[in-house]
């Protein structure tokens, strides 16, 4: 599977790339000052003539016919629970440019566990519109628009890949969302009932206006343009700061992100990994955090190299912007030893209490387990103590102790399966769990006992019942709109999110 795009997509990319600042690729540079040879505008033009010359209707259509839909997935990709396990936001990439934007749902997970509920204890079916999933009996499957709160969403750049949240306090949350197509990152606060990414918009669901997508450091055309390939994200409600890693470059975008203030650029590391010696290809991909607070403790893994490296943020005492510190870093050596170990990082998670780290390579397929304890200074051990073998192509990962033991939760895009590895001793496959066509990311309420996927081929949201006492533990209870078929050909590989 590759990283291929439609083909206006991939016109998009390539324009964007043309505005791009070229650099010398040395590791662990940070942001170079350049004048760009271009503005976002034009970026934002030629995103909007392409979709236009994909459209079945041209141009003649009125803005409102070619907006989103405010009640339906297209194409969903990143998802993220809030804080307290009260909503689920969904990113709707726009992966084949139908509509003029891509988007967010908002879902209220009270609904989503009162219909659950009904079903799992009496097979009660809320609407006729939902039917039992005859493959498999135990799920239920209702139309999208039953969940969604179509006035609380929000209108962001198309390919869309990933959601990080972060807790602004008193339910103030702010999403940060990597968009490929632009490229840009959208910043979306929710203020407990709606999201809002539009100073100048009064209805619901606007378009984000230019103010929340970034585009340049420190918002400063004279600097540096954002990276291309925006692609996963990681928040930090504690030190109030989010990154971004870069699928094509290896770059790490850092946002500053005050509480009661805007989102910014604040600094760019750039060229942390080397490039593939046997394909070329370079980027870095998978990111998460060890635990909130101070901006200890980041790691981010890359396609192109066998190893995890590790980002601190520092913050200067004179209030100036925060900084990327480039510490440590190790080796993904524990299959094959260092010339074989593996590459291709992409989902990476830590265990609740941060001393467990589930990295995902897809070269060899596994899923590894790293003890991240910390040691009496103070550092994690990150040391290997385990492997996995998983299926191709695996994207996403989440961990869960229900009870009785840590979980880890693996995404196999091309199997439409979730591989659940225990990683007590030395890990294994717990169970498989059959989800959907393309399930991509996923994301868990730990407080209902639920666990979310995103099937992008299909339209559709999985949850999956993971307390440890039900009888449909690890199963599929309900799908969140109703599976699109299967297109007549094979040409929708090429809307692959990553």
């Amino acid at each position: 599977m590759s990283d291929d795009f439609p083909i206006a997509a991939r016109a998009s990319e390539a324009s964007a790339s043309s505005l791009q600042e070229e650099r010398i690729p040395k590791r662990g540079t940070r942001a170079t000052i350049a004048r760009p040879r271009g503005s976002k505008h034009a970026v934002m033009k030629t995103v909007f003539l392409l979709a236009c010359a994909v459209s079945a209707a041209g141009c003649t259509a009125s803005a409102s016919e070619v907006e989103p839909p405010t009640d339906a997935f297209f194409y969903p990709t990143g998802l993220a629970v809030s804080p307290g396990d009260a909503m689920l936001f969904v990113a709707n990439a726009n992966s084949i440019l139908q509509y003029s934007s891509g988007s967010v749902s908002v879902i209220d997970l009270s609904t989503v566990d009162s219909v659950i509920q009904g079903w799992t204890s009496a097979q009660t079916i809320p609407d006729p519109s939902c039917t039992q999933d005859t493959d498999h009996l135990e799920t239920l499957q209702c139309p999208e628009s039953m969940f969604i709160t179509g006035e609380a969403g929000a209108r962001i750049g198309n390919f869309a890949t990933d959601i990080a949240v972060q807790d602004r306090g008193n339910n103030q949350l702010r999403l940060i969302i990597p968009t490929r197509g632009d490229p840009s990152i959208a910043w979306v606060d929710w203020d407990g009932t709606a999201l809002h990414c539009n100073n100048s918009a009064t209805t619901p669901n606007a378009l984000c206006d230019d103010g929340h997508r970034l585009v340049y450091v420190q918002n400063d055309a004279n600097l540096s343009l954002l990276p291309q390939e925006p692609f996963s994200a990681y928040a930090d409600s504690v030190a109030n700061f989010a990154m971004v890693t870069h699928l094509t470059t290896g770059d790490v975008t850092l946002i500053d992100s005050p509480p009661t203030g805007d989102a910014i650029i604040a600094d760019l590391a750039v060229a942390l990994f080397e490039p593939d010696p046997t394909t070329g290809l370079v980027g870095a991909t998978g990111i998460t955090g060890r635990a909130p607070g101070a901006g200890d403790m980041v790691y981010v893994g890359s396609r192109s190299e066998n190893r995890i490296q590790m980002l601190t943020v520092g913050r200067p005492a004179n209030g100036m912007l925060p900084y990327l510190i480039e510490g440590n870093w190790f080796f993904l050596d524990f299959i094959g030893g260092n010339a074989g170990a593996s590459s291709d990082t992409r989902g990476m998670r830590f265990s609740a209490d941060g001393n467990t780290l589930y990295v995902v390579n897809r070269n060899p397929p596994a899923l590894q387990i790293y003890d991240t304890s910390l040691d009496d200074t103070g550092f994690p051990a990150n040391k290997a103590v385990g492997a996995t073998p998983l299926c191709r192509d695996a994207s996403s990962v989440t961990s869960f102790d229900a009870g009785d033991g840590d979980r880890a939760y693996v995404t196999c895009f091309d199997d439409g399966q979730v591989y659940v590895i225990d990683p007590r001793g030395t890990g294994s496959v717990a169970d498989i769990i059959n989800i959907g066509r393309g399930p991509y990311a996923i994301a868990i309420a730990p407080s209902r006992n639920e666990i979310f996927v995103t099937n992008f081929l299909e339209d559709t949201v999985a949850v999956i019942d993971v307390s440890p006492t039900s009888p449909t533990r690890d199963r599929v209870v309900l799908r969140i709109g109703i599976p699109t078929p299967p297109p007549k050909s094979t040409s929708s590989t090429s809307t692959f999110p990553i």
